[in-house]
């Protein structure tokens, strides 16, 4: 689909109230069917899922920069597109701030917010913007190929206990790397190293927005005090942590039940 500057491969099922779903960081949503947590084939047909492949990632044309304020603004122009003028907000890891910011941008368009896997945050941010840029150096050594098979190697950024419990989901998180260039890889990483969210008193804006926020144990791309701080600062939201297996399955019913209330609220 063609919005403006960009080319969005979008995939839209159902009718009704709107899900926008924005995948991960270096995923798609080829590698979030392959991944299977969040099983998207379950999703009401009497809700508007529309899912697609941010820029630079997936079937989606690269479009500089890929920055969380720009993925933001793709959500909305999005919306824009298909003539969606309120919808529910969601997102995995970069996809959820990308989801924040489309919502801190324009807080009357966005009826709820479904955030899994908050990434780093505010002062957390600082240290995971040095990987980022580590990282970078590291794929500019090693090339880009290499560098993506040895971080899919070990399942990338899912916790032990949930790689433990579902070794396959190791193969699965290659999905997202295995078309990437290695520019479009280290403008992915550069992008990321100078997003963020914008200061906790923005979210003020959002504070009579229902959310549910998820997130998992030793996963410290994804910490739970992102979570938790979230949480504190949305007072309409309700919070889940997965401490095991049986706790992440539960997921995808979590997020289609908040969908469906949130929805029955409009």
């Amino acid at each position: 689909m063609r919005i403006g500057e960009l080319d969005l491969n979008v995939r839209s099922a159902g009718s009704g109230a709107p899900l926008l779903w924005a995948h991960g960081m270096m995923s798609s949503m080829e590698a979030e069917d392959a991944l299977g947590i969040l099983q998207w084939q379950h999703f009401s047909a009497s809700l508007r899922l529309v899912r697609y492949d941010a820029r630079g990632h997936g079937a989606s044309a690269a479009c500089a920069p890929a920055t969380w304020h720009a993925l933001g603004q793709d959500m909305l122009a999005l919306a824009d597109a298909l003539g969606e003028d309120t919808f529910i907000a969601g997102g995995w890891s970069m996809g959820c701030a990308s989801a924040l910011h489309a919502a801190l941008h324009a807080p009357v368009r966005v009826d709820g917010l479904v955030l899994i896997l908050p990434p780093t945050l505010w002062e957390a941010r600082i240290a995971q913007a040095a990987l980022y840029r580590r990282a970078i150096a590291l794929a500019q050594s090693v090339g880009g190929a290499r560098y993506a098979r040895l971080i899919a190697r070990d399942g990338g950024a899912l916790p032990p206990w949930l790689l433990k419990a579902a070794p396959h989901l190791a193969a699965a998180a290659r999905y997202g790397m295995r078309d990437l260039s290695t520019p479009g890889m280290l403008a992915l990483y550069e992008s990321a190293a100078v997003s963020d969210l914008p200061p906790r008193a923005a979210l003020e804006a959002l504070s009579g927005t229902p959310a549910l926020i998820v997130g998992w144990a030793g996963d410290p791309t994804h910490p739970l005090a992102s979570a938790h701080e979230l949480h504190r600062l949305l007072p309409n939201s309700n919070l889940f942590i997965a401490q095991d297996h049986q706790d992440v399955l539960t997921i995808p019913t979590r997020l289609r039940e908040f969908v469906q209330a949130t929805a029955a609220r409009r």
